[in-house]
């Protein structure tokens, strides 16, 4: 009883300093938030994220081989599709479930027993496929990721009340504090998988102390529905398993490059790829959080039968997708081979032509993320899958296509292709919406 108390007290500590610094001052009026401030909160935190996540890279560069570059690669392409479908998409059930009667305890409760069985699963995966410290950091990689789906959960909870400062502020925290233990790790000579364990435990320690605390307070101060009832978390998660399948398969369509050229061309391909399409990832990964900050809005725009605001804020990022494409399209064909060699090395030499590529892609993944929102939105999570289900299915076709023509490049153009296809479907499921809602 003695340590349960210590244990508690220490995480009201630690919350009540931590949100002190990042001034999570709980008395703010409750007033509509403008959508561009929503935008500029979400983008700002996984702006951060994303070039914290490049240092990372960048020490493993510096600290590791290009074959255990390729195997970290690997690694995360088995770690990530289990915990998109595991994560259930919880942040954006969360944010999209204004009008729901589901509880945080249903969303937290069905979350861990999720991304347990997620846990379970990878370390199966593990125990038969991999080996050495390249299991060892499988293992950690999996439980860095229950750690974030914690984080991502109340992350859903900020968005449903407007409160993207809070997901900006962790985010921030999370992610340069992760990656200062890496390097520093590393600088010392600490071995990678110490470096990953010492990350970890920065990223565990913000979701437990600060975002879930957080995310519960705000939920009750807003009056949403509380309490733990058993049938509701199961019909909840029957209801969840549209988003889930989606996550599954966004994650092995987003993966599938990388299947392909490991199975193709082995993992020095692989290492190359995983250091240059970090450009797509990152790309992708702030115009993902962009969308997600705004989905909560949408849900709104669209209940309400707002149409015509609806089309009038995609056309918006439809321009500036364009314009960031090309110029960063221009920038890599111009700059790329030498950005890419000072930053990574001599064994990364002569990628300029597939960074500019990797950025082509990430600018039509951010179409696509901004039309899927909508239907996500909208909750037509069924919709939404099935034509996640036949642009995977693309994915696959046209890069095994490329890679056996044309080889690391032509799985690259096999993947612009692809989003090609996955963004005219969304467009045609999302035209509907603007033409009266719900």
């Amino acid at each position: 009883m003695l340590f349960i108390a210590l244990v508690r007290w220490l995480r009201l500590a630690i919350s009540f300093l931590l949100c002190k610094v990042l001034d999570l001052n709980m008395s703010k009026a409750n007033r509509p938030t403008a959508m561009r401030t929503l935008l500029g909160w979400g983008v700002l935190g996984q702006l951060v994220y994303v070039v914290s996540q490049f240092v990372t890279l960048l020490a493993l560069t510096r600290f590791a081989t290009v074959a255990e570059v390729g195997i970290y690669g690997l690694a995360t392409a088995v770690v990530i599709p289990v915990f998109f479908f595991f994560d259930l998409n919880i942040r954006m059930n969360v944010a999209a479930s204004n009008k729901s009667a589901y509880s945080f305890h249903d969303f937290r409760n069905l979350l861990l027993i999720s991304a347990s069985i997620g846990f379970l699963i990878v370390l199966f995966i593990g125990g038969a496929a991999f080996s050495g410290s390249a299991l060892t950091i499988l293992v950690i990689l999996a439980a860095t990721k229950v750690a974030e789906s914690l984080s991502n959960f109340s992350y859903g909870v900020f968005q449903r009340f407007d409160r993207m400062q809070r997901v900006a502020g962790s985010l921030i925290l999370r992610s340069m504090g992760g990656t200062l233990v890496f390097v520093l790790f590393l600088l010392n000579g600490v071995p990678i998988e110490f470096a990953f364990l010492g990350q970890l435990f920065v990223w565990t320690t913000i979701a437990l102390f600060i975002d879930l605390f957080q995310a519960h307070k705000l939920w009750r101060a807003q009056g949403a529905p509380e309490g733990f009832v058993p049938i509701r978390t199961i019909e909840l998660a029957r209801n969840s398993v549209f988003l889930a399948l989606n996550g599954l398969l966004s994650a092995l369509q987003g993966n599938t490059p990388r299947y392909v050229i490991g199975w193709l061309l082995g993992v020095v391909a692989l290492g190359q790829f995983t250091v240059v399409g970090y450009a797509m990832q990152a790309i992708s990964t702030v115009a993902m959080s962009a969308m997600q900050s705004l989905a909560s809005r949408f849900n709104r725009l669209i209940s309400d039968q707002e149409g015509r605001v609806l089309w009038g804020v995609l056309r918006r990022i439809f321009v500036i997708i364009i314009l960031c494409a090309v110029i960063g399209v221009g920038l890599s064909l111009m700059f790329g081979d030498r950005l890419v060699q000072a930053a990574f090395g001599r064994d990364y030499a002569h990628l300029g032509g597939l960074l500019a590529i990797c950025v082509l892609a990430a600018a039509l993944r951010s179409g696509a993320l901004a039309l899927q929102m909508c239907l996500l939105a909208a909750r037509r999570f069924r919709q939404n899958l099935l034509i996640r289900l036949w642009a995977s299915s693309a994915m696959v076709i046209l890069c095994i296509i490329g890679g056996s023509q044309a080889g690391l490049t032509g799985i690259a153009w096999g993947m612009c292709a692809a989003l090609i296809v996955h963004v005219a479907a969304l467009a045609v499921a999302v035209q509907p919406l603007g033409k009266g809602g719900l």
